[in-house]
């Protein structure tokens, strides 16, 4: 999804829709990579989360792949020029990525704008870019299984949809099965937590050790 067209104003947009919530989803568990020393973030956006990340985790080189040229420009507003921080204009699903290269990964709100196969072949592209026991950061919409919270995530993931393809040309119209792509990646879920009626989650999930891995 090429965001130029709503760049300037996406940050209001979010707010408007949502307060802080897609915020807090981003920041959530940060702190996990403060020890990391090569972090790639595919999607960044406008930098919120990269300002954070930049001095959560001061001696990492951070990746940032994005296909906003416009994103890109706030984004390096926010965080000025540094060596340790590159930015890559691309489309993340054309974007080579290195294997066993990261000790961190940064997807938030990423995997959403994908259909199922390209979905799938990102997650397992990331999964073999993590080096063993390297952690993923993954925040994303997700649809709870039944009550009213199912229908609350339905309608507004509806809208969104929708907004996004008269505002971006994004052509996918629902939510990959993003839990399910990442457990059958060889990922391992060890956190997560959620707001908004359990319609967005945030999660932590790593590269088991080689010497754990079947």
């Amino acid at each position: 999804m090429n965001s130029d067209r709503v760049a300037r104003w996406y940050r209001w947009l979010e707010y408007c829709a949502f307060g802080r919530a897609l915020e807090r989803r981003r920041f959530s568990y940060l702190g996990r990579l403060a020890a990391a020393e090569r972090i790639l973030i595919l999607g960044e956006g406008d930098g919120r989360m990269l300002e954070k990340l930049r001095d959560i985790a001061p001696w990492a080189t951070i990746e940032i792949v994005e296909l906003s040229a416009g994103m890109i420009a706030l984004a390096r507003g926010r965080v000025g020029r540094s060596e340790r921080i590159r930015f890559l204009r691309g489309d993340a699903r054309r974007t080579k990525i290195p294997e066993d290269a990261y000790d961190g990964l940064v997807t938030c709100f990423f995997l959403d704008c994908f259909e199922e196969a390209d979905a799938r072949d990102l997650v397992e592209r990331c999964a073999r870019a993590l080096k063993s026991g390297g952690i993923w950061l993954v925040s994303d919409f997700t649809i709870p299984l039944g009550g009213w919270q199912r229908w609350h995530a339905v309608a507004w993931i509806w809208v969104m949809y929708r907004f996004f393809w008269i505002a971006t040309g994004l052509r996918t119209k629902q939510l990959p099965p993003i839990e399910k792509l990442l457990q059958s990646s060889g990922v391992r879920r060890v956190a997560r937590d959620e707001e908004r009626a359990g319609m967005m989650m945030s999660e932590v999930w790593i590269r088991p050790p080689d010497s754990e891995r079947p």
